[in-house]
């Protein structure tokens, strides 16, 4: 089965070796859908050491750690419970355990038909010794990382136990859907790999031999599934190098939120130097995650601002991200990086938002009319229009939006209900234990004054810029 990750397409690569990595692994692609015991001779040692662990398991593994494996390693051990008394099992070598579950079928590639092909290498990504190959081409937000080869002594040998979390993450799935259970679901698995009656799971989790030394040695010898993983983000680090922007994304954004700190520490600044890269090459992703950090990095200062604008402007222009239109509204509405204040591109950015599925568009738009600061840009009778859907369903609005809605009847000089909308408004907020104790008073402050002036017969036109609150908040 393919390991997917969220990484990009090609990088350059020496075609020669790419292509001895492919005819590797499409040798044993072939001898193993076969069931040929030559096969084994393609695997690297690695491999060889993992299936003499799973001899040992078989043999000596109790319940509790049986269930530590992945299902597709669990499964085989469970085959060779089920087919191997415990001395013939004990006198095999690692190689001939190897043969035994390839000749039987247990652990080779599935032989291909019509329908679906074998499993073959769109692409491969060549790290020194390290071969990590690709079963499809990549997809827009995917790439299919497949099979691990290792050079040894001037030949490419398959990792077997590189394409593990991949089987056993199918499995799993399979098993969910089946909603039989993973004991039962395990059973019938195992009755048509032996072609045979399921056999009882509770028979097999039983130690065929007890040896609390040998146990404690299993513990020790306990494989490294996480390698795979970390293989295949050194195919992701050797793209971004050679200039991939998904590649650059990836990266970049694993180093900047440290979301997987244990295989790519986090560093905020290399983070935002990827992402920038990839930003300028074109990715869209890549450009709003770049201009976010900029700007927060840089507390949303004129400079930052500044830098973060054309990183904005590509990820909007992309469409890739919601909240860059709304960003993009908020620049012009504000009047940012050198912009000049302009409600109807403000108004119109936000449009786009809402059409790309921003909730609070619909929000921003109806302010933006309804309180411009912009002489001859004002639209009162649109905020009023476009509000007429909130005010629907005023019982499921929040503050900010109950807030806004009264601003547009002020605008339209119904100052009675904007009155009566802005004292929920106030409520709502006082009562939102979301808002933090510093910003709540200046808030509060705010919207009393406009209450004030919906008391006395007038509008409200916007006297601030949002900007400059979310300034005053990274102090």
């Amino acid at each position: 089965m393919a390991g997917w990750l969220v990484v990009p397409a090609l990088a350059a690569q020496d075609p020669a070796a790419m292509n001895e990595v492919s005819r590797a692994w499409d040798r044993y692609a072939a001898l193993s859908s076969q069931e040929k015991a030559e096969s084994v001779d393609l695997l690297a040692a690695s491999s060889l050491v993992h299936f003499g662990f799973l001899r040992d398991m078989a043999l000596y593994a109790s319940p509790d750690q049986l269930r530590r494996l992945p299902s597709g390693d669990r499964i085989v051990v469970y085959l060779l419970r089920a087919t191997q008394q415990p001395a013939a099992l004990k006198a095999m070598d690692n190689r001939a355990v190897a043969r035994l579950c390839m000749v039987e079928g247990w652990s080779g590639v599935d032989e291909g038909n019509d329908e679906r092909p074998i499993l073959s290498l769109s692409n491969v990504t060549v790290i020194d010794d390290l071969a990590v190959g690709e079963v499809a081409p990549p997809t827009e937000s995917q790439f299919q990382f497949g099979p691990v080869l290792v050079r040894e002594d001037g030949q490419w040998r398959y990792r077997y136990e590189s394409m593990m979390p991949d089987v056993s993450a199918f499995m799993d799935q399979a098993f969910k859907q089946s909603a039989l259970g993973d004991v039962r679901s395990m059973e019938l698995a195992l009755a048509n790999m032996l072609e045979d009656e399921a056999p009882s799971l509770a028979l097999l989790d039983r130690t065929p031999l007890d040896d609390a030394a040998m146990r404690t040695r299993l513990n020790e010898a306990w494989p490294d599934y996480a390698a795979p993983l970390r293989w295949r983000l050194r195919a992701v680090r050797s793209k971004a190098e050679a200039g991939d922007g998904f590649a650059q994304f990836v990266i970049g954004a694993l180093q900047y939120g440290g979301g997987m700190a244990q295989f790519v520490p986090k560093n905020t600044a290399e983070g935002l130097t990827w992402l920038e890269k990839a930003s300028e090459g074109g990715h869209g992703q890549a450009a709003w995650l770049a201009s976010v950090a900029i700007t927060e990095e840089g507390k949303y200062s004129d400079d930052a601002m500044q830098r973060a604008l054309p990183h904005v402007k590509r990820a909007a222009a992309q469409g890739v991200e919601p909240q860059a239109l709304l960003a993009m509204a908020q620049y012009h509405h504000d009047g940012l990086a050198g912009m000049a204040r302009d409600c109807q591109q403000a108004e119109e950015w936000a449009a786009r938002a809402e059409e790309a599925g921003a909730k609070q568009a619909r929000n921003e738009r109806v302010w933006i009319l309804a309180t411009c600061p912009v002489p001859g840009q004002r639209e009162a009778g649109r905020a009023l229009e476009l509000a007429q859907f909130m005010i629907q369903r005023k019982d499921e609005l929040g503050w900010h939006e109950l807030d806004t809605v009264a601003a547009a009847l002020a605008a339209s000089g119904d100052f009675t209900r904007a009155v009566q909308f802005q004292t929920l408004a106030i409520e709502k907020m006082t009562a939102d234990a979301d808002v933090s104790k510093d910003a709540r008073g200046p808030i509060q402050k705010r919207m009393k004054a406009r209450l004030g002036k919906y008391r006395s017969g007038h509008d409200y036109v916007v006297d601030y810029r949002a900007i400059d609150e979310m300034r005053a908040s990274r102090h």
